[in-house]
């Protein structure tokens, strides 16, 4: 799950960031994973995620629902759920509820390396395998300045501009509107749904303190 290996921020920020991808292997346990995967929507749904979304029917925070999000589901050739979470609690519920039902499922977590190998260890999970990002390189003078990297960086396909996010840190700053709706606005075009609407909401109030 490289795109969303590369979120940037402060410990303290991302201490509340967690994205889950749980996905069946093309070619070799596709058939009956999109029921399995139906389930844990319903699970995921009563843990309250920050957010969930799939390609073909947009994310929670676009206007679609859980059961949308299953409908989505249906029509993928390779089903998977992406979601994320600000709480590590829910995270290491929704992992003891798969390791119990065994689905043989492939399941991704990306946060903090030392949060996650917790969760691991509480759970008594051996992870198969932990990539690393090893941060931006090259041009680093042309990316946008750090707090808008902190937020476009939730969006591992690059949906979500800069511009529109210094538009909005703007409008909340000037009183035209909160920092819960701009972040529910930067939400919206991340479809496959790993964009933390509420870390980001915490964001923009720090980007409107700061100003």
């Amino acid at each position: 799950m490289t795109h969303s290996l590369h979120r940037q921020g402060d410990e303290d920020s991302l201490q509340r960031d967690f994205v889950v991808l749980i996905t069946p292997a093309a070619g070799v346990n596709v058939e009956g994973a999109t029921e399995k995967l139906k389930e844990l929507v319903d699970v995921i749904k009563g843990l309250g995620p920050d957010n969930i979304g799939d390609f073909m029917s947009g994310s929670i925070h676009d206007g679609h629902d859980f059961e949308k999000i299953k409908w989505g589901l249906e029509q993928a050739a390779v089903p998977r759920v992406r979601c994320c979470f600000s709480d590590p609690t829910k995270v290491i519920e929704l992992l003891r509820y798969i390791k119990e039902r065994d689905y043989g499922l492939s399941v991704t977590i990306s946060g903090l390396i030392n949060r996650v190998q917790e969760m691991c260890q509480q759970l008594q999970i051996e992870p198969h395998s932990i990539n690393l990002s090893l941060g931006f390189h090259g041009r680093i003078d042309q990316v946008p300045e750090q707090n808008i990297m902190n937020i476009v960086t939730m969006c591992g396909h690059g949906m979500i501009s800069a511009e529109l996010v210094r538009d909005l840190i703007d409008r909340v700053s000037s009183g035209g509107m909160s920092p819960d709706e701009a972040a529910g606005e930067l939400a919206r075009p991340c479809l496959c749904g790993i964009f933390n609407r509420e870390r980001a909401r915490d964001l923009i109030v720090e980007a409107t303190t700061d100003a």
